[in-house]
Formats: C-alpha cells, structure tokens, sequence
C-alpha cells in the first residue's frame, strides 16, 4: 500500500520539485476535486478514471454487536471508475499478476 507521502515523493523527483511544492500541489488537486465533485457529482480525468457520487437511500440494518435493529440515514458514496489506460497500465504491472505467476 503506497502512502501519500510516497506519492509526494514521486511526483516530486518526476516534476522536479521540492517536496514541499509537490505536497502542496497534490493537496491542492485533492481539494479541487472535492469542491467539483460536491458541486457537480461527477468529476472525468481522460487516462485516469471518472469519479462519481450517487445518493444512498435510508436503510434498515442490525448491529453485529448487540443484534439490535439499527436504521442508517440516508447519505451520499464516491465510487470511481478507472480509464482504460489506467486499467492497461495497472494490468502491465500487476502485483496480483506477478504473484500468480511467483515473480516478484
């Protein structure tokens, strides 16, 4: 599992930036696209994915714990959808793949 700080680090040696810049940037886009997503329900990055927001309805459910009877508000999810170069080039790289195949 790869951390935002290791994204840091490698956006910062690819851009050639300070890290503290390539933090900030990076926490910038993660902003922005918040802000569209909460306005618009849908954000398309060509190459990358489509993140989208769909509407959860209120649900009926029982907590595990207790075995109560619980009932969850209504409320919003994010899902995202990866593009197909996105898809190729996890695909090409794959560390499910090369465990499969005992490489490492």
């Amino acid at each position: 599992m790869s951390s935002r700080q290791e994204l840091i680090d490698k956006f910062a040696k690819k851009a050639n930036l300070p890290k503290r810049n390539a933090g900030m940037y990076l926490g910038i886009l993660l902003e922005v696209i918040q802000l569209i997503l909460a306005r618009t329900g849908e954000v398309k990055l060509p190459g990358f994915g489509t993140f989208k927001t769909k509407a959860v309805p209120q649900r009926k459910g029982v907590n595990p714990l207790t075995g109560k009877k619980v009932t969850f508000a209504p409320g919003v999810r994010v899902s995202f959808k990866p593009g197909r170069p996105m898809k190729d080039t996890v695909e090409k790289g794959s560390f499910i793949k090369k465990a499969r195949n005992g490489s490492k």
